[in-house]
């Protein structure tokens, strides 16, 4: 699972970027347990966007995308060459679950950020001239499998989607061979499936920390002697805990403090506590932001923090500034490989993002998710521009594959597209959490490229994992 993942599985409202697993909601899993039975429907789950009214043209139609030039456009692409496709349309799908009971509206960014592209696509004139019917398909955290059987016999492909519970739905579209460019996936059976790939991927063998903690380890030595981790009894997101506690372990960081939290806590002063106790310096954790923020400030009210606390992109969300305020004390740091909101206006591509989720959906809020989903559906429109009038499900995901450097046209930072077997991108940069907001920290990021850093040393394959 990826630090993305984390953050969905942690996290109701979306994180922020991780996967590359950068930036899965962690509470939303643990009331869907508690729920299933509620938490099922009888609906069909799926929903059409209504066809497309597209607005007066403008630069921002013209169908380029940062430095990615004519992503959608006019053309005489034609046939009926596979499921979904005809002479003037192609019907795609995505999936999510902002539909769960358990936790209403997760992951709705997904949806959102598909909206969007979609009709910002249309408006410039479709891939090749075939304008893009979007399904959007409503797992509801227990309904995955119900809706690939749905998805398989008319969409073309999925895109920019991710569940929660990916590994009830990975037989059903394996058997079909309905291919996905995901946003994020999560399971060991979804993370190295067939006939599926992540424009921004996560590693199943390395940390998605190991650079920021490298970095700290020479800018803090002092703290080296005192780390800490609070993973999850979640086994799906101590996964992930697992790979960055061997990590620090590579690193040389001595551990003075690990324990592992139930899904539900309804007292983190104990934790904080512990923490005091043990000494810890160095600091980090897999959950959601908004308990994270609990946490904060339990450790505000016994006036103790880390000097350091490393986090995955998921916790580059509103809820962890504005849930602990105040108490958000200590160097408090998130790993993101994606160009934050904050730097918008010195980053082209992120701030076409945000005009265009803005004019074609008003009113969504803008996720470190979305630009997961964003970079799959550009990675999607490339590889079908590519395959023109021999518009195929292999065709869709060779050239898919055939990509090995991308940046979403300057969303993040370059990635090698693919599946839990390779690598995380080796670039990264560190956004500080305070009481009124995030800001790029670029003292303790160093930046080699850009404003990320880039250095190889930022990966390393962890002994035992991955097999």
């Amino acid at each position: 699972m990826n630090h993305g993942a984390v953050g969905l599985i942690a996290d109701a409202g979306g994180c922020e970027v991780s996967k590359a697993r950068w930036c899965v909601p962690l509470l939303a899993v643990a009331l869907a347990v508690a729920t299933t039975a509620t938490a099922c429907s009888r609906s069909s789950g799926t929903s059409k966007s209504p066809p497309p009214t597209a607005p007066s043209s403008t630069a921002a139609d013209a169908g380029d995308f940062g430095s990615l030039k004519a992503v959608c456009g006019p053309g005489g692409a034609k046939g009926a060459t596979d499921v979904g496709v005809t002479d003037t349309t192609i019907r795609v799908g995505t999936m999510a679950d902002p539909g769960a009971t358990a936790q209403p509206g997760l992951d709705q960014e997904l949806f959102d950020t598909a909206d969007a592209f979609v009709k910002w696509c249309n408006a410039a004139g479709g891939i090749l001239g075939r304008k893009l019917q979007l399904d959007k398909w409503d797992s509801k955290l227990t309904e995955v499998a119900a809706r690939m059987i749905q998805a398989c016999p008319v969409d073309l492909s999925l895109v920019g989607n991710g569940e929660a519970f990916d590994s009830a739905g990975v037989d059903q579209r394996v058997k079909c061979k309905l291919p996905e460019i995901a946003g994020y996936v999560v399971s060991r059976e979804a993370s190295r499936a067939p006939l599926s790939i992540e424009a921004i991927p996560a590693s199943d063998h390395q940390s998605g920390l190991y650079g920021a903690f490298r970095l700290l380890k020479a800018a803090d030595p002092s703290v080296v002697a005192h780390a800490g981790q609070l993973s999850s009894q979640l086994q799906s997101v101590k996964d992930a805990g697992d790979r960055d506690r061997a990590g620090l372990k590579a690193l040389g960081y001595t551990e003075v403090y690990y324990d592992e939290a139930p899904v539900l806590v309804d007292n983190w002063r104990p934790y904080a506590q512990n923490l005091q106790t043990k000494g810890v310096q160095a600091f980090t954790i897999v959950n959601a932001p908004d308990n994270l923020a609990a946490l904060f400030r339990s450790m505000d009210d016994i006036g103790y923090f880390p000097k350091f606390t490393v986090l995955p992109a998921n916790m580059y969300d509103t809820k962890l500034t504005k849930g602990a305020g105040t108490a958000l004390k200590g160097n408090v740091l998130i790993v993101t490989n994606a160009v934050p909101f904050e730097l918008a206006s010195t980053h082209p591509a992120t701030k076409q993002f945000l005009d265009i989720l803005a004019k074609y959906v008003p009113g969504a809020q803008p996720k470190a998710l979305g630009i997961n989903a964003w970079s799959s559906w550009l990675l999607w429109a490339t590889a079908a521009k590519a395959c023109g009038s021999e518009l195929t499900r292999t065709c869709l995901l060779d050239h898919a594959k055939s990509v090995t450097q991308w940046n979403g046209g300057g969303l993040h930072a370059p990635t090698h597209p693919g599946n839990a077997s390779g690598s995380f991108s080796p670039c990264f940069l560190l956004m500080r959490a305070t009481p009124t907001g995030f800001v790029y920290d670029k003292t303790m990021t160093k930046p080699t490229d850009d404003i990320f850093n880039c250095d190889p040393k930022n990966l390393f394959d962890l002994p035992g994992f991955g097999k």
